[in-house]
């Protein structure tokens, strides 16, 4: 039996998320612009018809990988166990799962976004409202930590929340353009640890956290 034939007999969400995951990887390894809908077909085992039986495009394939990866819900900002975390601890988490879910085998998402708005692209308005909404987030959990005393003061809680994303988009833009930086999860999980800790709260990280 041919791979292809192979393939027809898989479900179809199934094969939709293989030619997802198969896009992805090209467009990590060689850039959305650079990146055909032959590459994808080779790298998904399958061809070019399978790919349009599904998507109409490859911009059509980025926009969904887009969505997919700013689904709210998929972030569990909301879950109970987070809610009931004091705010500087929240905000740990929150980061946390930012930096999870923001990566797919290693790679970060920014740059597809980055791809996506550039000249006015067709998801520019969904990723603002995501940054918008996470800046928010982050302002309203700051600003609690701030009226209980955990976390500094001295700034507005807008402008640190618009701080700690800058830093973590920084650190997604150095991890997708140097291999020896690409590890959000360990390095710069720890890089956003020690700037959390020793930069905004209001007392010794060595020490046991305050209640």
């Amino acid at each position: 039996m041919s791979k292809t034939l192979g393939w027809k007999k898989l479900p179809e969400d199934v094969r939709r998320e293989s030619i997802l995951s198969a896009a992805m990887r090209c467009f990590f390894s060689k850039g959305f612009e650079k990146t055909s809908v032959q590459d994808i077909a080779d790298t998904a085992g399958l061809t070019k018809g399978g790919i349009y039986f599904h998507f109409e495009s490859k911009e059509e394939i980025r926009d969904t990988l887009i969505r997919d990866f700013l689904d709210w819900n998929r972030f569990g900002f909301q879950d109970p166990e987070v809610l009931a975390l004091p705010p500087h601890l929240r905000m740990k988490e929150f980061l946390e799962r930012l930096a999870n879910r923001l990566t797919i085998e290693g790679n970060c998402s920014p740059r597809l976004f980055a791809e996506a708005t550039s000249n006015g692209g067709s998801m520019e308005k969904e990723i603002v409202s995501f940054y918008d909404s996470l800046e928010n987030l982050f302002t309203e959990t700051i600003l609690e930590g701030q009226n209980a005393g955990s976390i500094v003061n001295h700034m507005s809680a807008n402008l640190i929340a618009r701080t700690v994303l800058a830093v973590f988009d920084g650190l997604q833009i150095q991890a997708d353009i140097s291999p020896s930086r690409r590890n959000l999860q360990t390095r710069g999980r720890d890089t956003l640890n020690s700037f959390f800790k020793n930069l905004l709260l209001n007392f010794d990280p060595t020490c046991e956290n305050p209640n």
